[in-house]
């Protein structure tokens, strides 16, 4: 953090931190910049910059002003004036190039300041990419400089070696070391096999591109009689390219049954939070404690208002029942609206404000608990969708904080004598499944696979009457009332917040009116339940209503952890709230459709979109829950648009394709809404994933059992970590007493490596990194080998916070090994202290307590010569224990040895 001001304030911010152990200290400059002095300077730097004429540049240019890119036309003197005055954007900027693909940033300067920067950028975004420093302060010579150009070729940039290599020759190295032996045929000709190159693919190209030429060329004198059926066969060609798309878009949740686990043991207290309303006894309260006491834990039972759970409160709550293993809510049983925020279940706020609080303190991992969220299968009902919004969220949570998320559980409609054993397997840390229901067929974890291919139907869905599309006037509103219009819809009616007023709206209904449909658009808030109900009474009664599309909605990139209760109800209210108005008032009406445009944020999670994925997730459990029922229903949650939709500007849409989410083609999205309304089950998931991106980010911090059932997750295994892997060899077969040294000589190797000494024996393990030569760039260096060779992830501040190498084994002790094994003079003292604490020698009898004394004697002795503890010694080293009668020492020796 930079702080900019008068030098005497700034002096006193130095002082202040380093009051406190922090680092600190000040910037060497004799000029001010980036603060109100600068102020002062303004009109003479404005005269003096009055003649810089700028000009458009060949290199894009990202500015630190405006944390986007300018065109050099921009750059006058009074942006070198705002340049100079306002804050440096830096790491904003750092994103933007992310965002638009930037993946290696050269630092040319002749020391390296933003390099560490970058790199702490980097992480924050979830961004793999290279920083290369040129030159250092005490290294600016020819080698450094190699080092540098070596590190940037590595990382992919073409480098020109020929001025660097005067006097010599570039040759070509070999592109690989052996000498591989075909075992396979080649086509006659020497032509490739398959690809995109041979005969019958150029056919189909010049076909569907009515390429005459082409076609001439590949079929010769056949031409001629193929020719009238060439158009049927581009449109057979396009419809099966389309088909194969699709198809590998189309995805489904599927609920696979475990065979009956038998619980582990469960251990410590457990905190069971319930809503206010469920005091202990009652039937569900019941079943939780049966299943944790059943199974070695303790359990304790708190009731909370979920109206009135705040963050801060649930604080307090947790911080009154200290050493808690773990936390079972109930409080999404509570499916009542909030007083304070309509469209929110009081149940989903509280269990927001729970996770919040949990993060908070570091506290204890959360299960959450809900009852008939889920369907697991045809005959299984979703009778309460209402609690579904918490799956939506959690499986955000899960991503967001996976040290504090452990998982969802749904429980049956009725309790059977399996119930609270499948519960226990369930609770238990060690269970990989973290999104589960319990039936009474047994445990199910909820997956997801590949959808079938939709099978053709002899009579397509066709709208009829009016047909009610919200949000319609927005993009993925617009392209399905013109697909409807040309599917023949009578009446499309559009609503949207703003009706007639929305952008685009009259042309949109000119264009549709052009297409057959007459049109109607109207200002309605869906989330006003009245508003709804007056719009659905004032159809006309020539069209009445068909079909309800649900499109509306508010995009949100908000983390979990910054979520407020206003904010979420603001994201629910025109998603999920709004599906629920729509389906209670459309009960009395005839309808062929009901179709939700739900989110891959709510089917397998999304980070930064909790409350959009609660929202949702909502809409593929009312699907389910309208099933049921036997009404039409269908939720597709979809990933990104190209060019329509929430996502469908350029930022958005890169983010999404660096984790591996690739935009889908609207055109074809719309075809498979179509093939989804005549569907047999209620929800689809639609997207296009990049898997080898996908997955590896997905679970980077977490395992997904989600995805473990996809072939594409199946079909290979990441390569070892041969160095992560040796260490930890190393440490599984080191005696405990040595692992510690083992550590110690490792963090050496690495820091004599970093700082270019050719031997361990250049690192003295108690001197500070700071004296041993380090600087920011060398410590971030250290931190990645050490990332690299140990498999964690430490932050870039490591060596501050562990400023010597003796230290910092330490702490890699405590990660790879465990503190419990390491025998430090603070663990004794603490061993000491709870003994201590926990002993009175008044309540044991004298014999006993002669017997204690004499074994404190013997350990006193030991400790004040370490060799007593050695039989080989003379027996004149304890002679502290003759204050003991014989028949004491024996029995202790017997005590002690029958323990052993």
């Amino acid at each position: 953090t930079v702080i900019s001001g008068p030098p005497d304030a700034v002096a006193d911010v130095v002082a202040a931190v380093q009051d406190t152990g922090a680092r600190a200290r000040p910037v060497e400059v004799d000029y001010a910049s980036h603060g109100p002095q600068i102020d002062q300077l303004t009109d003479e730097l404005t005269r003096v910059l009055a003649g810089i004429t700028p000009t458009s540049s060949e290199v894009a240019f990202y500015s630190t002003v405006t944390a986007g890119q300018l065109d050099g036309t921009e750059l006058d003197g009074a942006y070198w004036v705002r340049n100079l005055r306002q804050p440096v954007r830096f790491a904003e900027t750092v994103e933007a190039l992310l965002d638009h693909g930037h993946r290696i940033f050269i630092e040319a300067s002749p020391h390296p300041v933003l390099t560490v920067g970058l790199q702490e950028t980097f992480e924050r975004a979830g961004v793999e990419a290279v920083t290369v420093p040129t030159l250092r302060r005490d290294a600016g010579d020819n080698r450094q400089l190699a080092t540098a150009l070596a590190q940037a070729f590595v990382a992919g940039v073409a480098v020109d070696w020929a001025p660097w290599l005067t006097g010599g020759r570039l040759v070509d190295l070999p592109t690989y070391a052996f000498q591989p032996q075909r075992f396979w045929l080649s086509p006659p000709g020497g032509g490739a096999v398959g690809g995109g190159s041979d005969g019958a693919e150029q056919l189909w190209t010049a076909i569907e591109n009515d390429d005459a030429d082409a076609l001439r060329a590949t079929l010769g004198d056949d031409l001629d009689q193929v020719a009238p059926a060439v158009p049927a066969l581009a449109r057979w060609r396009r419809r099966h390219t389309e088909a194969a798309t699709t198809a590998g878009w189309r995805y489904q949740i599927a609920w696979s049954r475990r065979p009956d686990p038998t619980p582990a043991p469960l251990e410590g207290n457990w905190l069971v939070l319930t809503p206010a309303d469920h005091p202990a006894g009652h039937p569900t309260v019941d079943l939780v404690t049966r299943a944790l006491r059943q199974h070695g834990a303790t359990a304790e039972v708190v009731g909370v208002d979920p109206a009135g759970a705040s963050r801060e409160r649930l604080a307090q709550l947790l911080g009154r029942h200290p050493g808690t293993r773990a936390v079972v809510s109930l409080l999404a049983l509570d499916e009542d609206p909030h007083p304070a925020h309509p469209a929110t279940p009081a149940g989903l706020a509280a269990t927001m404000a729970l996770v919040q609080a949990l993060q908070d303190a570091g506290g204890p991992r959360l299960h959450c608990l809900t009852r008939g969220a889920v369907s697991t299968n045809s005959t299984d009902p979703l009778t309460n969708p209402t609690q579904a919004h918490v799956w939506g969220l959690g499986r955000v949570a899960a991503l967001e904080h996976p040290a504090v998320w452990a998982g969802l559980i749904d429980l049956p409609a009725r309790e059977d004598r399996h119930t609270a054993g499948r519960l226990a397997y369930l609770l238990h840390p060690g269970t990989p499944d973290d999104q589960a229901a319990i039936r009474t067929t047994g445990v199910h974890s909820r997956r997801l696979v590949h959808a079938p291919a939709p099978a053709a139907t002899p009579t397509p869905w066709r709208p009829s009457g009016t047909t009610l599309i919200t949000g319609g006037t927005g993009g993925i509103g617009g392209l399905l009332a013109r697909w409807l219009a040309g599917q023949g819809a009578p009446h499309l009616h559009l609503t949207s917040r703003r009706g007639p007023a929305a952008p685009g709206a009259d042309q949109l209904r000119d264009e549709l009116t052009r297409l057959g449909s007459t049109v109607t658009i109207t200002a309605c808030d869906v989330s006003d339940r009245d508003q709804v109900a007056a719009l659905l009474d004032g159809l006309p009664g020539e069209h009445p209503l068909g079909a309800v599309f649900h499109t509306a909605g508010t995009p949100d990139l908000t983390a979990l952890t910054d979520l407020s209760g206003q904010h979420l109800d603001r994201v629910l209210a025109p998603k999920s709230h709004a599906a629920a108005h729509l389906h209670d008032l459309t009960r009395d009406h005839d309808l062929s459709a009901f179709v939700l445009f739900s989110s891959g944020a709510g089917s397998w999670g999304s980070g930064q979109q909790a409350a959009y994925a609660a929202a949702n997730h909502y809409l593929d459990a009312l699907a389910e829950h309208r099933h049921a029922e036997h009404r039409p229903a269908t939720s597709i949650a979809f990933g990104p648009w190209a060019g329509a939709g929430m996502s469908a500007d350029p930022t958005s849409l890169a983010y999404f394709a660096r984790f591996g989410l690739l935009p889908l083609a609207p055109d074809l999205a719309v075809k498979t809404v179509h093939q989804a309304i005549s569907r047999p089950r209620p929800t689809l998931t639609v997207a296009h994933f990049d898997w080898e991106t996908f997955t590896p980010t997905f679970t980077a911090q977490r395992p997904s059992p989600l995805l473990s059932d996809l072939p594409e997750n199946r079909r290979r295994a990441p390569a070892p970590d041969t160095t992560t892997n040796e260490l930890r060899r190393q440490l599984a077969g080191t005696p405990a007493n040595q692992k510690h040294t083992v550590l110690l000589e490792h963090v050496r190797t690495h820091t004599a490596h970093t700082l270019g000494h050719t031997t361990a024996n250049a690192v003295p393990p108690t001197k500070p990194f700071q004296e041993l030569g380090f600087d920011s760039l060398t410590a971030v260096q250290l931190r990645n080998t050490l990332n690299t060779s140990t498999g964690l992830t430490l932050p870039t501040t490591t060596i501050y916070d562990h400023p010597t190498p003796e230290k910092l084994a330490t702490h890699l002790y405590g990660q790879l090994v465990g503190d419990d094994e390491l025998v430090t003079e603070g663990s004794i003292l603490t061993a000491l202290e709870k003994w201590d604490a926990s002993s009175d020698g008044a309540e044991i009898g004298d014999a006993a307590r002669r017997r204690v004394l004499a074994r404190l004697r013997m350990l006193v002795a030991k400790w004040d010569d370490p060799g007593a503890g050695d039989p080989q010694r003379p027996a004149s080293a304890h002679q502290d224990l003759e204050a003991a009668s014989a028949d004491d020492i024996f029995e202790l020796i017997s005590t002690e040895f029958g323990k052993r």
